[in-house]
């Protein structure tokens, strides 16, 4: 008696208790009801009918405040109360539909915390057991409808079965039937049928479902009082469904009413209210699509904030914040599109791999996370170079679309991102594949895309930029055409104020130019400068894409200044430059480049005045200190030769402008030291000598080396971890971990520089730019940089006294293209250019250093540095020949010991190596190579030089060795000579010895391998290399980098390098490799051996400098 009494007392507080949590949320009360319900379950009998009451309520509560406070152990706890319940309840009892029914939402939400597919089967049993078990007058048979509805929708979610989905909104429908008008939970039934219609509509593309879900939303809305719980909820929805319409038509009044209820959403919603950061993040996307419509930045901080809100709110592991940290990797993004912050688009990176690695493959946001993990790859890019970032993004598009079925309708979004990525790879790589590609997935996205559909402009745009490239490439009038109709076509579309307008137009504006430059049509050339001018308006003044549009804007007027001779043309083509330049939000590469435009126009103007070469100096000094920060450490060398291409003649310009401003030649030797051979003074910072740091600042030392080896390091390619038996996304993971562990390394040694070098004493720390640093690379004979442009043309003398410099008017821009622009294997052609080189270059040095007419005893060291084509220049053999029996009458071998170095810093550096005198030689003959002609002589070769050089070193042989066993061998000894096939590669990195792999294949001893080689201090003497062309540069485009075989052995490490400017012959080879070993076990002197050789190769053969002329000597 006294038990069912206390019983009685529970249970009338505990069903208020329960009625005024409901209403206040408030939990205090939960607890108290929680309490109370442990205390019946505990005092009343398990045969009672109520025992099975108390436990749902108790499932219930318990479930309740799961909900509020995430403990799992409430949940799981929550789940076994119903489970005893439902089984103690007879088969025909009523309690038995709501017995299941609570059981099911539990397991419901076990499933939102673990995405174990076995709870949503339990929870969809459970539904299923409710309905069966209820009878069809049930009062609550609507609900039970509804929560089957829900359940099949999530495992729709799960499986995109769409069986599941049209259950659910079968079921949800009957639910809003059978519930009268003054139902209390008919807002919630009519807001989960509009969320189910939703989800049909984003599979099938229909647009009647998405119009009958807002009609429902809007329902559930009028149906809910405002101060009711569940009017945030029903406005939340609401207002994704609005924004899924906005994203369809782009109305922009469903945008302005979405924000507006989500906003309402967030005010309504308690501070401690578990749904508070749903609403929180969904508010951020839509002020985020607000900011891409209008490019109000307000729009977009706020989306940041209220993003990154809800993400802190959030504990690991919860379903919801892969989805979450994806979008706030958007909003990064879409600011550092806005800013240019680097650090932005890290983070976005950051967080949007984390999402990707949060998301199961099955999910169904799993393909929209690896297309947006691409999308930012992508961007960094195009911002840094790094091509496995691009590949990467592929790799990830392509995932993306396999994973999507063909009739879903977001797959032609990963198709246009695919395209995107593969055209940006066919601009770096050449692959027409790629490009032919790119356009038939943005053809396929088109046809699928509804007229109505609002991303359908920027699908026509890319699809008129990738027919623009082809066009650039085969020539074929009908894809500039077409290309130019697919990008009106989007402007067309585009609403004015829309911030992808600007973009659309300059685009527009660019193939006008280019069918004017086709055709002659004047009127084109108009409509670029009209379509340019309204780009350039429409960007906000600080935006980074103005910049490229001014730059274009630039390129017209003076296209039109051309035609018309209008100076006012030019001077606003000069001000839009300048306007370009002064962006600092700009990429650094758009920036230089309109620098180098402005300097150019106002340089090479028809007079020109001294404030126009001021003004063009300052601007180019400037732009010149900016390359090492277009080309990041954290890249490879074949990444930094794509940047750096877009920038060859800039530090020769540069240099020339200097002079014409009358500054010192020590300024202009400064930007050619700068803006010249980058990569490989990268590699210099990685290898030289930091003695003095070490003793003065040992901690910064310290630092400093970690970092530069950090970098020194190679970067690890896909290729390389292939091997690893891990799936191609983790590969990808470890790839990026990398990638992200070598971008910090870079920004750190940026860092620790600047520090360094405010340290007193320090201020030029791995610098060529003090004057004494300068006189003293000197001390042994002078350098002679040798510099023709377009405005001037001079060389650069540096004595062990001074830094001066002359004019060479013979050596003209046009002469040095003429005779440096092709390649020629005639002898009367070669004897031309040796003759014009004489006269216009080498003549007037040795006089102005002295060194002519009279020859000087003993000979002088001379260093030649060509810039630009003249880095190809025989200056060596620069020569008068005598009329009808063609003879040598006088060169330049015979008034000094004639050597090369790419930079001045390069030769201080070959000079800091300590070899070892005649330790020991390694010959490698490759007598026989696949697939190349043989070279029957080197054998031969190989046996002389051994007995020529019997008494003065070791030599060992190497007979067709693989790669790697070379690179294993060469810092063994003080001497290679390899006797072998050259290659010289458009990719200059790829340029190579040929060797040998296995018995019958090719092995290629590539000049990025030879020159991540670090030679200790104690080795590298000389690499002798006797095979074709292997100080030739193939690409004009990266003269500036004189990256060569002989180059990439001097930055190894060997001292001096012996190799040849253009196809050698054999005989010549073997005679000259013959005669200077036998010099040089004589004299031990390199630059005379290397002079005595080739003296006796033109006195056998003086009228073929073909045969003569191609050895060279590069380095001390």
């Amino acid at each position: 008696m006294l038990r069912a009494n206390l019983v009685a007392r529970i249970k009338r507080p505990g069903n208020r208790l329960n009625k005024q949590y409901k209403r206040t949320e408030q939990l205090g009360v939960l607890e108290v009801a929680i309490n109370r319900a442990e205390t019946a379950v505990e005092c009343i009998r398990e045969d009672h009918p109520d025992h099975a009451v108390w436990l749902n309520n108790l499932g219930n509560y318990l479930s309740s405040r799961y909900a509020r406070t995430r403990n799992i152990e409430d949940l799981e706890a929550a789940i076994k109360h119903p489970e005893k319940a439902v089984k103690a309840i007879p088969q025909d009892q009523p309690n038995r539909a709501p017995g299941f029914h609570n059981l099911g939402t539990h397991f419901s939400r076990l499933y939102e915390r673990t995405r174990d597919q076995k709870d949503l089967e339990a929870a969809i049993c459970c539904a299923e057991a409710a309905l069966k078990a209820s009878p069809e007058d049930y009062l609550y048979r609507a609900t039970l409808l509804s929560n089957l509805g829900q359940q099949l929708g999530s495992r729709y979610e799960r499986t995109r079965n769409l069986h599941d989905l049209e259950a659910a909104i079968r079921h949800t429908e009957a639910a809003v039937t059978a519930s009268p008008e003054d139902y209390p939970g008919r807002a919630s039934l009519l807001s989960t049928l509009g969320y189910h219609l939703k989800s049909r509509y984003e599979r099938t593309g229909n647009l009647q479902d998405l119009e009958a879900a807002i009609i429902h939303a809007y329902a559930a809305v009028r149906s809910t009082p405002e101060d009711h719980l569940d009017r945030g909820s029903v406005l939340n929805n609401l207002a994704l469904h609005l924004i899924s319409r906005y994203e369809r038509t782009g109305n922009l009044q469903d945008l302005e009413e979405a924000i507006s209820h989500a906003e309402t959403t967030v005010i309504v919603t308690p501070q401690d209210h578990p749904s508070r950061v749903i609403v929180l993040n969904n508010l951020g996307s839509h002020l985020g699509s607000r900011y891409e419509r209008t490019g109000n930045l307000q729009d977009l901080e706020a989306s940041i904030n209220y993003t990154g809100e809800a993400v802190k709110a959030i504990p690991e592991g919860y379903p919801n914040r892969a989805q979450w940290l994806a979008n706030l990797g958007l909003h990064l993004h879409r600011r550092y599109e806005r800013t240019g912050n680097l650090q932005d688009l890290e983070t976005a990176i950051h967080h949007t791999e984390t999402a990707v690695k949060g998301t199961p493959q099955d999910h169904p946001g799993y393909a929209g996370r690896l297309t947006k993990f691409g999308i930012l790859l992508s961007s960094r890019y195009a911002r840094t170079g790094n091509l496995q970032d691009l590949e990467a993004a592929i790799h990830l598009a392509e995932r993306a679309v396999n994973a999507t079925p063909e009739d879903h309708p977001d797959r032609v979004m990963w198709l246009n991102s695919l395209s995107l990525h593969l055209s940006g790879r066919y601009k770096r790589t050449g692959n027409l594949h790629d490009l032919e590609t790119a356009i038939n997935h943005t053809k396929t996205a088109i046809a699928v895309l509804l007229q109505s559909y609002s991303h359908r402009a920027r699908f026509l745009n890319n699809l008129g930029t990738h027919l623009g490239i082809r066009y650039d490439y085969i020539g074929n009038l009908k894809d500039l055409d077409a290309s130019i109709d697919h990008v009106e076509a989007a402007i067309k579309e585009t609403p004015e104020g829309h911030p992808d307008r600007a973009g659309f137009l300059h685009n527009l504006a660019v193939r006008l130019r280019h069918r004017y430059e086709r055709t002659g049509n004047f009127h084109n050339l108009e409509a670029a400068i009209e379509l340019a001018n309204k780009a350039v308006n429409e960007y906000l003044d600080d935006h980074p894409g103005r910049a490229s549009s001014l730059n274009g804007l630039g390129r017209h007027l003076h296209r039109r200044f051309s035609h018309t001779e209008a100076l006012q043309d030019l001077e606003l083509a000069i001000a839009a430059w300048l306007t370009s330049w002064s962006i600092p939000t700009a990429p650094i590469s758009t920036r230089i480049q309109a620098a180098l435009y402005a300097a150019h126009a106002l340089a090479l103007r028809s007079l020109a005045t001294a404030e126009d070469f001021a003004r063009a100096s300052s601007l180019l000094h400037d732009a010149t200190h900016f390359i090492p920060l277009a080309t990041s450490r954290s890249l490879g060398r074949e990444d930094q030769q794509h940047i750096l291409e877009k920038l060859t003649g800039l530090a020769s310009f540069a240099a020339a402008v200097t002079l014409q401003a009358g500054q010192s030649p020590l300024e202009a030797l400064c930007l050619q030291e700068l803006g010249r051979s980058v990569t490989n003074g990268q590699l210099l910072d990685y290898r030289s000598g930091i003695s003095d740091l070490t003793e003065q600042y040992p901690t910064l030392a310290k630092h400093f080396d970690f970092l530069r080896q950090e970098l020194d390091a190679p970067l690890p390619s896909m290729e390389s971890l292939s091997d690893i038996s891990i799936d191609h996304l983790k590969q990808l993971q470890i790839q990026q971990a990398a990638i992200h562990r070598r971008n910090k390394a870079a920004n750190d040694l940026d860092d620790i520089l600047q520090q360094i070098r405010q340290k007193p004493g320090f201020k030029t720390f791995l610098r060529a730019e003090s004057e004494e640093y300068f006189l003293s690379a000197a001390q042994e004979g002078p350098i002679v940089v040798l510099n023709a442009t377009e405005l001037r043309s001079d060389a650069i003398l540096l004595t062990k006294q001074q830094v001066t410099s002359i004019s060479l008017p013979q050596l003209s821009h046009a002469s040095v293209v003429r005779y440096l622009g092709a390649c020629t294997e005639d002898n009367e052609v070669k004897r031309e250019l040796l003759e014009w080189l004489w006269k216009s270059a080498v003549q007037p040095v040795l006089w102005e250093l002295g060194f002519y007419p009279n020859a000087v005893d003993p000979l002088p060291r001379i260093w030649w540095i060509g810039v630009g084509l003249l880095a190809q220049a025989p200056i060596h053999a620069a020569a008068k020949f005598t009329k009808g029996t063609v003879n040598v009458k006088m060169t330049t071998l015979q008034y000094c010991l004639p050597s090369y170095t790419s930079t001045v810093r390069a030769l201080q550096y070959s000079r800091s190596q300590q070899y070892q005198q005649n330790s020991s030689m390694l010959v490698i003959t490759m007598p026989t190579t696949p697939g190349e002609s043989s070279l029957s002589g080197v054998t031969k070769e190989a046996d002389e030089i051994k007995h020529t050089l019997r008494d003065f070193s070791t030599v060992e042989t190497l007979e067709q060795p693989t790669a790697e066993c070379v690179l294993q061998a060469l810092p063994r000894y003080s001497i290679v000579h390899f006797a072998c096939h050259g290659v010289s590669s458009l990719n200059p990195a790829d340029s190579h010895l040929l060797l040998l792999k296995g018995t019958v294949g090719v092995d290629k001893l590539r000049v990025k391998d030879i020159a991540k080689l670090k030679l200790s201090s104690t080795a590298g003497r000389l690499a002798y290399l006797s095979a074709c062309s292997t100080a030739n540069i193939t690409s004009s485009a990266l003269v500036d980098e004189v990256t060569h075989i002989v180059s990439s052995f001097h930055i190894a490490g060997f001292t001096n390098v012996i190799g040849t400017l253009w196809p050698a012959q054999d005989e010549a080879c073997h005679k000259m490799a013959v005669d200077f070993y036998s010099t040089l076990s004589k004299t031990d002197n390199v630059a005379v051996s290397y002079r005595n050789a080739i003296l006796g190769l033109m006195k056998q053969k003086p009228s073929q400098p073909m045969y003569w002329a191609p050895f060279i000597h590069f380095g001390a």
